[in-house]
């Protein structure tokens, strides 16, 4: 019942504030007043060419969607989408729209769209990502998404440019945002998907520090449903998840999220906007990035490879000496091969190493990382990459004999140098650069 007075409140005082002139409001019924605003809310999706992209959520348990939609005068709208659930490919169908009255004007998706009504019907979730049963099946509860398909008009901006719509049913915040009317419709859903991509399960921690200068750990940003606890504190009992949905300015959180410091005081986030930097902040936050360089060379679940066509300054021309000399010395075909950072079992312990390779022969070098960790064993962050070598197998100490000019390419790396990732929230490429010389630099990849 108090849901009831609720939405009719907010439908007289959307109603009532919609008009400079009260007079003339209350010379007409009420009826005739709620069909004039019927009128006026579908004039405001119509015009300026009537294309809007909206951010929809269907559940507190799912990311949110973009959608992109062209309203007609005639009550056709033509949507747009490529979320997961439409094989995440880019996809139009046109239905009807029509503004309706329900404790005001209420814009109601009235014919069955398939690319926008899949959230609201009630028929089981079908997908790689639907919930199963014990047996595997999948979950009958005939609840599908729980989304709307009716919204009440809640606020328009001054400008005409971002509407603020009330689901009719889950009371969830939907917002429109006007588009210019010659937008590369595929094209504009194709770079909002770039957004998520952004933020890889590869890299699924992220580092955030907030305006006192705490750090947090958060991880699963991929998933439209990132989770965030204190780093000084317990990941246990202060990790806070929250869904939100990906824009082209970053990531708005359906709610508010309440993050939770190391003593248990809150603060919240209502979203994360990149920077030019290449960072993220927000609402009591400074920083948001990947975690350090350092912390990602050392993972042991990862190789990285040196991009030959990188290099610059000393390092190039050593690389080059290196392959003229194996030339010389044995055939065309022996020319350096993929050079990675690695890891490989020694002895039942995974241990890093530098493999190169000389046409089809293997050299491993075994070496150390020069990487300090804190009490609890993990890698101090930093950007400073620095190793030393312990010891090499056969074929790798065979020709740091006979070919000084391989062996000078190898210990160069360990001169030691400055990590930069080419993006800092995904960084699957790294530039190592000379800590003595600027001139001379590389990039190892992800491989």
């Amino acid at each position: 019942m108090k849901k009831s007075i609720y939405l009719a409140a907010l439908a007289a005082l959307s109603l009532t504030a919609c008009s400079s002139d009260d007079n003339d409001i209350f010379d007409q019924s009420a009826a005739d007043r709620l069909e004039q605003y019927k009128k006026d809310y579908a004039d405001v999706l119509t015009a300026d060419g009537g294309l809007w992209t909206m951010e929809y959520f269907s559940n507190p348990d799912e990311p949110g969607y973009v959608f992109v939609m062209k309203f007609e005068k005639n009550g056709a709208v033509t949507i747009s989408a490529n979320h997961k659930w439409i094989g995440g490919t880019f996809k139009q169908e046109t239905s009807l729209w029509k503004m309706i009255a329900d404790n005001g004007p209420v814009l109601s998706f009235n014919s069955y769209n398939n690319l926008f009504h899949i959230f609201s019907d009630p028929a089981n979730i079908v997908g790689p990502d639907a919930p199963t049963g014990e047996a595997g099946d999948i979950n009958e509860t005939g609840y599908g998404h729980e989304g709307d398909y009716e919204f009440q008009f809640m606020d328009v901006s001054d400008d005409g440019k971002t509407v603020r719509l009330l689901g009719k049913k889950r009371l969830y915040d939907i917002f429109l945002h006007r588009l210019d009317p010659n937008t590369d419709i595929e094209a504009y859903m194709s770079s909002v998907k770039a957004v998520s991509s952004r933020f890889s399960s590869t890299f699924n921690d992220l580092t955030m520090t907030d305006a006192d200068g705490n750090l947090y750990r958060v991880y699963d940003m991929n998933t439209g449903i990132p989770s965030i606890y204190p780093l000084a504190g317990d990941a246990v009992s202060q990790t806070v998840s929250a869904n939100g949905i990906f824009t082209l300015e970053g990531f708005r959180f359906m709610n508010p999220i309440e993050v939770k410091r190391s003593d248990d005081s809150t603060f919240e986030i209502e979203q994360l906007l990149f920077t030019e930097s290449g960072t993220m902040t927000g609402d009591n936050i400074t920083d948001l990035r990947a975690t350090s360089p350092l912390e990602n060379i050392v993972r042991q679940d990862l190789t990285w490879t040196l991009d030959p066509e990188s290099l610059t300054g000393k390092i190039k021309n050593l690389y080059d000496a290196a392959n003229d000399a194996l030339v010389a010395a044995l055939t065309q075909k022996d020319k350096l091969g993929d050079t990675d950072f690695t890891y490989a079992n020694v002895m039942g312990t995974l241990s890093p190493q530098l493999v190169t390779r000389i046409g089809n022969r293997v050299c491993r070098d075994y070496i150390e990382y020069s990487a300090p960790e804190d009490q609890n064993g993990n890698v101090i962050p930093s950007d400073e990459f620095d190793f030393f070598f312990v010891g090499a197998n056969n074929t790798a100490a065979k020709y740091d004999v006979e070919i000084p000019a391989y062996k000078a390419f190898k210990d160069y790396l360990k001169s030691g140098f400055i990590m930069t990732p080419k993006d800092l929230l995904n960084p699957n490429v790294i530039t190592l650069t000379d800590k003595n010389d600027a001139n001379s630099h590389f990039d190892l990849k992800l491989k």
